[in-house]
């Protein structure tokens, strides 16, 4: 039978006669280098396909190229042993080889499976078409079944082990030579057939010492990365996979505007755990509660993974998830830990943690904005008297609910007016309460959640007479469109401020200013910028100007490190550019009557704030 396959003429009637040994010698050699690189080229896209850590349609496209290079190679490679005979022995061989060995290969689908197999019986079938009806082609079909349901029966062990390789490899050689039609003259058939199964045999043996050596490389580099990814006493992941990982998942949740969230945990009390105990009990503690935490989290849907950051220091990291929706499971963990009981020796230790919860935010710039954050939540819980958790600033006990009071008030002070007399508005200042001192302290962290702010505001109002009052918020939470809305929306109630006024001291870019100053305009709250002349000079804040309502001079940044004169100067300039702008201006600061009189009487200013008034106080609650 004749084909023509690409304008070249193809026989297709095997005919082979022996070679002298040299000829076997050197085609036998040529067949090993051969398979050497196309082995070594294989494994390659095999290891790629299968790693999770590259890209989805990369891994895709080398799973597609698998089958590609080898069907297409040893198809090829038999027509090429049918057109030139003195060469056929070696081509039919490293055809059969390459149709052969991918049967092996693990992970691979039903339709993966399905092509590979596709492509050995199309050879199968085209080196028996000449005799189809001979019962040889049934046995041979059936064998060839058998070896096929073995190979995917035992893929690793006949991958890993040179008996079971060669032991199978040799019954694939028999089968195919022993049975398909002939291919020289009878005399000729026994030395062709046992020259054609050796060299397939030396194929095969390259094949697996590769595979062996290429599978105990891999084993090596995978566990020198566990070393180099793992902490080894806890089994956690390290540090420094931690800022690999979260990097790659900032990013991606970055360009794909996609939820990411992330939990800082800490054990409460660890250093005196050490101290008491031991630190061979420490280290049982850390084990057992890194053991409850990955034993929780096996059981949740989704992305994320277990960090030991530090000490006693762990992360977990949610993708595609924002804190609600990941704030009942962590209870649940947190729970575990509670009734956990880790054993050392003849103790039986009880601990308890505490977590700082956060999401992404479009402000963040880089994962350790995201990472701080979680940080100050954690911290927070700590000092809210640890064995909490505390998510966007609200601290969350044991029944859920979020405890406001426990955490965070407003301080209150005044802004009045030359007189002293009344009050011209409450500046309301954010302090926390430092369980472990009981003391009010200033906030690591500001950024809080507006409705945390809503509460605090609904508190202290219910307490003062002023109606009146001012709050300060961060950049990122004056950029927040949803923090705007709800703030109108508070000071347009019923048991909303007369006037509420937001005061901002990092500054923002100007179309953020403009944007978002006009849903506070629409709403009748007023903007200010804080600290003009010290920290915001005029030339970051004079594009700013015409979408402000007020500014604040801010006294006693200047106090150390200007001369009386030249921040009286400054004072006048300020007051020159409110007027300019007709802007409201409160000089604060103050700390006796001689500025007071000053300022009123040379300058005309008519709101003041600082300790000649009054120091912050907390209303009573």
């Amino acid at each position: 039978m004749k084909i023509n396959l690409f304008g070249m003429p193809i026989i297709m009637h095997l005919w082979l006669h022996p070679l002298n040994f040299v000829i076997w010698f050197v085609e036998v050699l040529v067949a090993v280098f051969f398979v050497s690189g196309v082995i070594r080229h294989y494994q390659e896209l095999y290891e790629y396909a299968f790693d999770e850590k590259n890209d989805r349609v990369r891994r895709i496209v080398a799973r597609v190229l698998m089958p590609v290079l080898t069907i297409g190679l040893g198809m090829l490679l038999h027509f090429i042993g049918y057109s030139y005979p003195d060469t056929g022995m070696a081509c039919h061989n490293l055809g059969l080889f390459l149709l052969v060995f991918p049967l092996i290969d693990v992970g691979i689908n039903n339709w993966e499976l399905a092509v590979r197999i596709a492509g050995i019986a199309a050879v199968w079938y085209m080196h028996h078409m000449l005799g189809l009806n001979r019962p040889q082609f049934a046995i041979s079909v059936g064998l060839l079944l058998i070896g096929i349901v073995y190979m995917r029966i035992n893929p690793q062990r006949i991958r890993q082990n040179l008996w079971a390789s060669t032991v199978t490899f040799l019954y694939v050689a028999l089968t195919f030579w022993l049975l398909i039609p002939p291919f020289s003259a009878p005399s000729q058939r026994g030395v062709i057939i046992f020259q054609a199964v050796v060299m397939y045999m030396a194929v095969t043996g390259i094949a697996t010492f590769l595979w062996i050596r290429e599978h105990r490389r891999a084993v090596h580099a995978t566990e020198v990365e566990r070393l180099a990814s793992f902490d080894q006493l806890t089994n956690a992941a390290n540090y420094n996979q931690y800022q690999a990982d979260m990097a790659n998942m900032f990013d991606e949740a970055r360009a794909d505007n996609r939820k990411l969230t992330m939990v800082s945990i800490d054990i409460d009390h660890f250093k005196q755990i050490n101290d008491h105990y031991g630190h061979l009990a420490g280290n049982s503690v850390l084990i057992g509660v890194a053991t409850t935490l990955d034993d929780e989290l096996s059981q949740l849907p989704g992305k994320h993974k277990l960090y030991r950051t530090g000490g006693e220091e762990f992360a977990i990291a949610f993708a595609d998830c924002d804190p609600d929706s990941v704030l009942d499971e962590m209870q649940s963990i947190w729970q575990q830990v509670q009734k956990a009981h880790y054993h050392y020796g003849d103790y039986d230790i009880s601990v308890t943690i505490s977590m700082g919860i956060t999401a992404l935010r479009p402000n963040d710039y880089s994962i350790d904005d995201l990472a701080k954050r979680a940080d100050d939540n954690l911290y927070l819980s700590k000092h809210a008297g640890r064995d909490t958790i505390t998510v966007e600033g609200e601290t969350v006990h044991g029944n859920g609910e979020r405890d406001l009071i426990a955490t965070y008030a407003y301080f209150t002070q005044p802004i009045k007016p030359a007189d002293g007399k009344g009050r011209y508005r409450n500046e309301l200042l954010l302090r926390m309460f430092d369980q472990e001192h009981e003391r009010w302290v200033l906030p690591e962290m500001f950024d809080i959640s507006v409705q945390t702010q809503i509460d605090l505001m609904r508190r202290t109002l219910a307490q003062s007479s002023t109606r009146r009052i001012a709050i300060n918020l961060t950049t990122a939470q004056f950029s927040d469109r949803n923090v705007a809305n709800a703030l109108v929306e508070f000071a347009q109630s019923k048991e909303g401020p007369d006037e509420l006024s937001i005061e901002i001291t990092d500054v923002p870019s100007l179309k953020v200013m403009r944007d978002i100053a006009a849903i506070y305009r629409a709403g009748q709250v007023l903007v200010e910028i804080d600290d003009v002349g010290s920290d915001n000079s005029f030339e970051v804040v004079n594009k700013l100007l015409p979408y402000a309502d007020g500014v604040k001079f801010a006294m006693q940044n200047l106090r150390q490190t200007t001369t009386m004169e030249s921040l009286h100067e400054r004072i006048k300039f300020w007051v020159q550019v409110a007027s300019e702008h007709q802007l409201d201006f409160v000089l604060e600061g103050v700390e006796n009557k001689e500025e007071v009189d000053w300022a009123h009487d040379k300058l005309g200013i008519q709101h003041f704030q600082g300790y000649y008034f009054s120091k912050p106080f907390l209303p009573r609650l």
